[in-house]
């Protein structure tokens, strides 16, 4: 997050820098293959597989891609935090 008191990015520089992020996220998600993980700096991985599932009402086989994030200890660790803040736990 940035911090609006220490930036010096205009709102236009700031949309372009994320449509930039999510795009490079995109097409890295395109070129992963099935099993294999996309890993996001410190934060965490996410695992791309391909599932296959047939539906009881027509008996028809669907193929579609499922994505897992898991988190490293860092960022579990942080959200952690933030719930004990939150709900004022401890």
């Amino acid at each position: 997050m940035i911090n609006k008191k220490n930036s010096h990015y205009t709102q236009s520089e700031l949309k372009t820098a994320y449509q930039i992020v999510q795009t490079d996220l995109f097409n890295s998600l395109l070129k992963v293959k099935d099993g294999q993980s996309l890993r996001l700096g410190s934060l965490g991985k996410l695992t791309k597989s391909e599932r296959k599932q047939r539906c009881g009402w027509d008996g028809q086989n669907y193929v579609y891609c499922k994505l897992n994030f898991k988190p490293f200890s860092k960022l579990k660790q942080a959200l952690n935090e933030q719930i004990v803040k939150k709900y004022k736990l401890r």
